[in-house]
């Protein structure tokens, strides 16, 4: 089960929780100033459809019982020492 989402030249798939699939960028996405804020955006999106399919997928099932609590995005993964200083 995915997620898949898509902006400005990069799309991306994956998994519930946000575990990276597939990621393409177009020539013009890798020439953006702001290529690091739209993959977040769109990692965000596609991570948001995948958890939105679990939980559909597993219904009444508390998520954390079948360790799919996660965070709604993946800002709140990012180590502070990959941050854009």
């Amino acid at each position: 089960m995915t997620g898949r989402a898509h902006a400005d030249g990069v799309e991306m798939t994956v998994h519930p929780g946000g575990a990276l699939e597939s990621l393409h960028l177009t020539e013009s996405a890798l020439r953006r100033p702001d290529l690091a804020t739209t993959i977040l955006r769109v990692v965000d999106a596609a991570t948001a459809d995948a958890n939105r399919r679990a939980r559909h997928l597993i219904g009444a099932v508390p998520a954390h019982l079948l360790g799919l609590d996660c965070p709604e995005t993946t800002e709140a993964t990012t180590p502070e020492t990959w941050r854009a200083q």
